[in-house]
This record gives C-alpha cells, structure tokens and sequence, in this order.
C-alpha cells in the first residue's frame, strides 16, 4: 500500500500536525503522566518528563520513512499539544488499519476527540485508495472512548474476549470499524442511480408524476444483514418461493396491485412471491444490478423490485416477510447490496435496516 504519511490536518477548532521534540513537556504534563488518561493504556505511565522525551524523540525519527501516522493534537490559536492520534498497527493483506488516541482530561468532553478521529478517517481514506477499513477498540470498562467511536460514526463490530492487555491485564475489547463504503456521498449515490438508471428522468412516466410526489432510493450492506430483525408469526397456510407458474397467473394478481407493473414481469425473470392457501398474495422481481465500482470498491447489487401485496392482505407482515426472505436470499448469493429502488414507504423497509441514501421528484434529485 502506498502511504501519504503525517501531514498537517486542519478542522473547525483543531490542528492536528507532527511531533517535534519540544512537545514533550506538554505531553507529560496533558496526558503522559495522568494516571485517569492512561488507566486504560497498554503503557506505564510516566514518572519524568525525560521518559517522554526519550519516547517522543523516537516518533519523530519515524516521519522520515513516510509510512508513520502519528499526530499531535492542538487547539487552533495555541500551539501546545493537548492530545494524540495514531495509526497503531496496520494489516496491509487485508487493507486494514487500526486508530489509537488519548487526549487530556482537562478537554475530556469538549467532542475534540471525535472531531479529530472523523478527521484522521477522512485523511486516510482520500490519501491511500487501497486503505479498505479503519477499526478502533478499548477495553469495554472504558465507555468514554466507546462513544468517542459512536460520535465518529464508526459501526460497532462485537466484543473479543481476553484478546489485549493493557496495565490492568488481559481484558475484553469492543471492536468499532468504518469501511470506505461508508462514507460514499450523495453525489456518487447519484452516479450510481444514473448508472443504475440511464437517462431515468427522460422517460415519460417519471415526467408525468405529479410534482408532489418525492421518492427514495434505498440502499442495506448485506454482511450488516440480521435476517432476525424481523420475524413476524404467520399461520401455516402462509408459504414463499420462487415462482414458476404460468405467467397468467401472476399477473392477475399484480393487476390487483398495479397493473403498470405487468409488463415488468416477463418470462426468464425471478419472481418471488407469497400465497396463501395456494393464491398468490404478494410478489416481487429479484433484481440483479451487476457489478459496480462505488468510492474505489466493487459492489455486486442486487434487489427486491415492483414490491406488492394483495389489498385484502396487507397489514399483516407478509410482504415485509417476503422482502426480509429476499433480502437472505440475495446475502446468500454473495451480493454486497441489496438495493430498493422508487418507493414512497422508505419507512417500511427501513424495518429490516434499509437506509435511505437519495430522494428525488420528477425535476430530479432532492438535496
């Protein structure tokens, strides 16, 4: 993997920039012989501030190399070091990096911490293009740094058990991680919606809705998918599968729903459907979008399309169900997202962790 190395970061309040040996009087006395700062540390805590110095003046012969990430963190307007942010291990195999800080806890509190975490994920991301996760943990007794991870919008991964060690011991840690994909923009979702999509606002029927009318394009990274966030008790005479009837048949029932919809389901599609006692009673198309290329990553996309469910059968969770029965299946056959497009109940599919990633109306995207 290429590295970029520590260069100077700016944000609203801070400045994050690279040690010089003089800092180590600051970082004694901020946060390097505090024993409420190092409590959870995997280091001693310093009796002198020669300790530090010696430790400082090490790191700084690291930036010649170039692959060193390690800053110091400063309040805009006053040079003094009040904290520290790092890269603390790397797995270039699997395009990995690991985060570490600490900050003194005269500032504990201010939200300095997460603006600066956000800040060193952005840093990273747009400085090596091969970087795909950035993961921090703590040991789970140290809940302040937990929702430093939260406020940084990092994803939660688990607990491992015993698996570091700091002064207290070996002890369990909480794993947080934000993946490239994560941080995709509005403008790239919208890339992806015309690649998705060619020339979607030309054609006729989107040029004839009513001005009113805002839809959304929904987007659930399929490794986050709990099939069991959803689970609704349905009687016996309830069942799902795959279509493979005649198309007669599947089609009356859509014409109860939207007969617009009738010529989208053709011969040689996948069809999914719900029946009770034998009648069709809620359908969809399992879409395939192919593969493509989002913020440097691939996603192989796939999804639940013209969703319906029988009038006389609604409110009853069985078309969430088929919904959440496709949404396994598309897990399960190694698509990276399953993808909702032109619906107006974004709500609805947000029950199984769809998350609405665009809105737009006939004139186009909606900010």
């Amino acid at each position: 993997m290429n590295t970029i190395g520590t260069k100077t970061i700016e944000t609203d309040r801070l400045i994050l920039r690279r040690y010089v040996v003089e800092d180590a009087e600051d970082m004694f006395r901020n946060w390097t012989s505090d024993p409420e700062v190092t409590k959870f540390m995997p280091w001693p805590i310093h009796e002198s501030v020669d300790m530090t110095r010696e430790i400082l003046t090490e790191w700084v012969s690291y930036y010649d190399d170039g692959g060193c990430y390690n800053w110091g963190i400063t309040l805009k307007g006053d040079d003094h070091v009040i904290g520290n942010i790092a890269v603390v291990s790397k797995d270039e195999n699997m395009c990995s990096y690991e985060i570490g800080y600490c900050l003194s806890r005269v500032h504990w509190g201010e939200g300095i911490m997460p603006e600066a975490l956000k800040a060193v994920i952005r840093y990273l991301f747009d400085g090596e293009q091969d970087l795909i996760r950035i993961f921090t943990t703590h040991d789970v007794r140290n809940e302040k740094s937990g929702r430093v991870m939260q406020k940084a919008g990092m994803h939660f991964d688990g607990v491992l058990r015993a698996v570091k060690k700091n002064k207290t011991g070996f002890y369990d840690a909480a794993y947080y991680s934000i993946l490239r994909s994560d941080l995709v923009t509005q403008e790239q979702y919208e890339a992806l919606f015309m690649e998705l999509h060619p020339n979607f606002f030309e054609r006729d029927y989107i040029a004839s809705l009513p001005g009113v009318i805002i839809s959304s394009e929904q987007i659930l990274r399929l490794q986050e998918f709990d099939p069991h966030i959803y689970a609704k008790e349905l009687p016996p005479s309830v069942s799902f599968g795959f279509y493979e009837g005649p198309m007669d048949e599947i089609h009356e029932a859509i014409r109860h729903v939207n007969p617009n919809w009738v010529e989208f389901f053709k011969e040689g599609n996948r069809i999914y459907c719900g029946r009770e006692n034998g009648k069709i009673i809620c359908f969809c198309i399992v879409e395939d979008f192919g593969e493509h290329v989002v913020n440097g990553m691939k996603w192989k996309i796939g999804g639940p399309g013209c969703v319906g469910t029988l009038p006389e059968c609604r409110g009853r969770g069985i078309g969430l169900t088929m919904v959440r029965n496709v949404t396994k299946i598309l897990r399960d056959e190694c698509y990276d997202y399953s993808y909702i497009h032109f619906t107006g109940v974004a709500h609805w599919y947000a029950r199984l962790g769809y998350k609405t990633v665009l809105k737009w109306s006939k004139d186009g995207f909606v900010k």
